[in-house]
């Protein structure tokens, strides 16, 4: 059984980068790096920098194309190298001593059990305070859930040909949920193992209100999030308490953006451009 590694990166910090893909290297076959990097000198950078390991391969863009096109791409090469499995990865996170090993054996013993596995991934828990996302616990216990984040989830090239590719007209935001919801839809089940963590920090942190922790991402990001949830409204596999939830949230970022986030203007510029252009039918990068 081969196993590649998949990591998209963008604009990355070549000591962290190095860092995290060592962390993969010894653990799989392959590490895939798509690099989505603008910048041509950081190209260039890491191009010299990754050279110099035999089990990485590089797919350099030249151009930010999207996590979703990026990881596309990325699955594609691994299929090209021979591998059966890949591990998604972002620049940010890195992989536990143990971590293949242990996914792959859950992997098995979930498909022996008669399961139809779309994907199994790790906990995903805050680097700076060791808490928990999404409100899931250390239970010890294999869950089968409705979407998960993409950094750390094991899939089979052969379901994700059945699924089918990221959908890269999200370009960024909510694409790992989107894939599991269709992977659902195929009759493919999502699971994350309790036993197993990844620390990952979503956006520019979080914002301390009422007892809640707020992410706060990127001001750009409020346009993808803006409109590729009024896209996701209307598909039909996203689930109906997923469209209630995130309307709630998504009404509410509008009256909390002015209130208590900063770069203000900045914020709520993107977010009703994201909503013009999906009421329009604009989707894929963002057109400044």
């Amino acid at each position: 059984m081969r196993v590649a590694v998949v990591v998209t990166v963008y604009n990355p910090v070549i000591a962290d980068l190095l860092g995290n893909i060592g962390s993969y290297l010894g653990q799989v076959d392959h590490v895939v790096v798509t690099d989505n990097s603008d910048e041509p000198a950081l190209q260039q950078q890491i191009a010299q920098q990754l050279a110099g390991y035999p089990s990485v391969v590089l797919n350099q863009l030249l151009r930010n194309v999207g996590i979703a096109a990026a990881q596309n791409i990325g699955l594609e090469r691994a299929r090209q190298l021979g591998c059966e499995f890949v591990i998604e990865m972002d620049q940010d996170s890195r992989l536990p001593a143990d971590y293949v090993a242990r996914v792959v054996r859950q992997h098995a013993r979930l498909t022996e059990q008669g399961h139809k596995v779309g994907g199994i991934g790790p906990l995903a828990v805050r680097k700076d305070s060791d808490e928990v996302y999404d409100g899931l616990s250390r239970t010890g216990e294999v869950i089968d859930v409705e979407y998960t984040l993409s950094s750390g989830l094991l899939v089979q090239i052969s379901v994700a040909d059945i699924v089918g590719p990221k959908n890269e007209q999200l370009f960024i935001d909510f694409v790992d949920w989107e894939w599991c919801w269709r992977s659902r839809a195929c009759g493919y089940r999502i699971f994350i193992d309790t036993t197993l963590e990844i620390s990952h920090m979503l956006g520019d942190g979080h914002l301390r209100l009422f007892g809640l922790n707020i992410g706060m991402p990127a001001p750009i990001r409020h346009y993808y999030q803006f409109r590729n949830f009024i896209y996701l409204l209307g598909q039909r596999v996203v689930p109906l308490k997923w469209k209630l939830k995130y309307g709630v949230i998504t009404l509410a970022k509008l009256v909390l953006i002015p209130l208590v986030f900063d770069r203000k203007i900045k914020r709520l510029g993107y977010a009703f451009k994201g909503i013009k252009d999906a009421l329009l039918g604009v989707y894929g990068k963002i057109g400044e």
